[in-house]
């Protein structure tokens, strides 16, 4: 009886310490392609700001990339609304591997589709990857 009580007590143990493995590994995960995703994102930012003033909202404003190392997408987003300021949106959403989706793009196709819309309501696709900067006419 005692030996069957012990077997519990160790199984028990060892199915918490498993679940705890398995958490631990699916947030590095997580944590890995939240850097190589905000990576991705700097650069396409960086690759704006190189751009010429008068030229990006026509080249980048709702335009979707393909981030190396993830299974997601990207778009950006520019605001002109203020002539000498202009202001730069960047965000990805990506698949992990156990098929949940970070961000608002469910299907992954980089562009706002219905129902997308979910995290902050403003018809374009957020996520927690994401970057705001402002560039102004030099």
């Amino acid at each position: 009886m005692e030996l069957m009580i012990a077997a519990l007590v160790l199984a028990l143990v060892l199915v918490g310490l498993l679940a705890s493995y398995i958490s631990c590994m699916q947030l590095t995960e997580l944590m890995r392609n939240t850097s190589v995703a905000m990576n991705a994102i700097q650069a396409k930012a960086e690759e704006i700001k190189g751009h010429t003033y008068a030229n990006i909202k026509a080249e980048y404003d709702r335009v979707s990339f393909t981030p190396s190392g993830l299974n997601g997408i990207g778009v950006s987003y520019v605001d002109d609304t203020n002539p000498e300021l202009i202001k730069i949106t960047v965000s990805l959403s990506w698949r992990q591997s156990r098929g949940l989706i970070i961000g608002e793009d469910r299907n992954l196709n980089g562009q706002w589709d219905t129902g997308e819309d979910t995290l902050i309501v403003n018809n374009s696709l957020d996520s927690p990857a994401a970057i705001v900067t402002y560039i102004a006419e030099k």
